[in-house]
């Protein structure tokens, strides 16, 4: 008989909270990453009632997990657990990954290191680029305060439908970073010349996501082949927004590698172990996304 020796009664559990979570390819990452590893861990996905949040991460700490991935709708909530905090989630107020150090919470948030690590994986680095973030959503507001935190780019506008949360969440980004973020409504003419400027081009919204594949965020007549474009998005895994841009010669990258390497900066964190990229198939993740 063929037995799994991967899990061990030594072996430590993190897992992901949130509701819903069987969506989520995170398991088969991190189960793929502690194998190639040889890692004594384990992930499981945890559906986490609202009112059962608080005896959950009370059982992270009296069980000995090793940490935990946060998603929707426990971002928020879950600050209010942690021991400390690290200094992108004092300011954003969310928390995605939870990880013990000498038995404390410690709460972060890795997705603009996900972000950050994804552009570099295309040849595009951050400094001296001129931002556009399309949205005003969570993804967007950090994102948008992480980039004026290390004040490494030229300028950062955010772009959207409703000029009133646009206008709130830029007011927001300059008061807590002193970093002076722009706003500009799609319907503004002043438009033309926020995205003629535009070196990067970051989607933070759900327009163009399955099934509303036809869609994109912004018309495509102010793309222009001199600003790399990248959308958060990644089912489908090119959106007409990306679609359009790469018509014209703009380099492309959908979320796909923001999600695979925003996990792997919580997976440091609990195992203190970095993960070669090359261990994992792109393709392969791509068709665990669409199945």
């Amino acid at each position: 008989m063929s037995m799994d020796s991967h899990i061990r009664g030594s072996s430590r559990v993190v897992c992901l909270l949130g509701n819903p979570v069987a969506h989520s390819i995170s398991p088969q990452i991190h189960n793929h990453a502690f194998r190639i590893l040889g890692l004594p861990y384990v992930y499981i996905p945890v559906a986490v009632k609202p009112s059962a949040l608080s005896s959950v991460l009370f059982t992270l700490r009296g069980c000995g997990f090793a940490g935990a991935n946060v998603t929707i709708p426990y971002k928020t909530r879950v600050v209010n657990y942690c021991d400390s905090l690290s200094d992108l989630s004092k300011i954003t107020g969310t928390v995605n990954t939870l990880y013990f150090d000498e038995g404390r919470l410690c709460g972060t948030t890795t997705d603009h290191e996900g972000f950050k690590r994804a552009l570099h994986s295309m040849g595009c680095e951050l400094k001296n680029k001129q931002v556009v973030i399309l949205g005003n959503g969570g993804t967007a507001r950090t994102l948008s305060l992480a980039l004026a935190m290390e004040k490494e780019v030229t300028s950062l506008t955010i772009v959207g439908r409703n000029k009133t949360r646009i206008l709130s969440l830029a007011s927001e980004v300059t008061e807590k970073t002193g970093f002076s973020a722009g706003a500009c409504s799609l319907e503004e003419s002043e438009l033309d010349d926020v995205m003629q400027q535009c070196t990067l081009l970051v989607n933070c919204t759900c327009v163009g996501m399955h099934p509303d594949v036809n869609s994109s965020p912004i018309p495509e007549k102010y793309l222009h082949k001199d600003m790399v474009v990248f959308d958060a998005i990644y089912n489908p895994l090119k959106t007409k927004l990306l679609q359009d841009a790469q018509a014209i010669g703009c380099a492309v990258q959908n979320g796909l590698r923001m999600l695979l390497f925003q996990g792997l900066a919580s997976f440091k964190l609990w195992t203190g172990k970095d993960v070669p990229e090359e261990i994992f198939d792109i393709s392969e993740l791509q068709r665990l996304l669409l199945k």
